[in-house]
């Protein structure tokens, strides 16, 4: 999975003696005291903007609650990081870090597998589809701790392939039935939501429905 080290900081940025909070993911940051530059991730905004450290007045890590009033120390750590990375240093955490983040979504992972993959499956991920599989995911798991940007971000970088499909589809066979037809009317909504249902969208329905009945599950989607 990839790594998300400095991916939820809280920055407080100066503008014309005007102070700004921003939730941010730092992608970058090189130079030296003096002339440090941060290449960052604006998550309000979904874009992402080269900043001079002289507008940065602190930075707080969410993830490790570590505040920094210096851009130097923010450099210092994360090339330490990158180095550790780069030399397989640290590779345990590098494997613990996203287990960590993430470990109340495990449960859930297949279904959220197989919903991005229908979500992604006629190249048009709308916004109307993440918001499906958000309710999804926030129905059926504890994200309390995690914010809706962030969650949106991990959606739309997650791209699962076929074979990861077709292993999530086939370890559904597990749930209830309650269950599995919660999932498939999901499915059905992502395929409905923008107005028509494609017909690369149809062949994968039929797909799911078939794989629950071999297994002895046979959900009402109210097609």
């Amino acid at each position: 999975m990839t790594e998300i080290a400095f991916y939820n900081l809280i920055v407080h940025l100066v503008n014309n003696d005007t102070l700004t909070e921003e939730n941010v993911a730092l992608k970058n940051i090189w130079g030296r005291e003096g002339n440090i530059m941060l290449s960052l991730y604006f998550y309000r905004t979904k874009t992402s903007r080269v900043i001079d450290a002289s507008y940065v007045h602190d930075i707080m890590d969410m993830t490790t609650e570590k505040y920094y009033t210096r851009c130097q120390d923010l450099l210092r750590d994360f090339a330490s990081y990158r180095d550790s990375l780069a030399t397989g240093a640290d590779a345990a955490a590098e494997d613990d870090a996203p287990v960590l983040d993430f470990k109340h979504l495990e449960e859930i992972r297949d279904d959220i597998i197989i919903l991005i993959y229908i979500a992604k499956c006629i190249d048009y991920f709308s916004e109307m589809k993440k918001r499906t599989i958000f309710e999804y995911i926030k129905k059926h798991a504890d994200v309390e701790n995690l914010s809706s940007q962030y969650i949106e971000t991990y959606l739309v970088g997650l791209k699962p392939d076929i074979e990861e499909f077709y292993q999530a589809l086939d370890n559904i066979r597990h749930k209830t039935p309650e269950a599995a037809e919660d999932l498939a009317r999901e499915v059905v909504k992502i395929c409905v939501s923008d107005g028509i249902m494609a017909y690369n969208e149809k062949i994968y329905i039929a797909e799911i429905l078939q794989t629950l009945r071999e297994h002895g599950l046979d959900p009402d989607v109210g097609l």
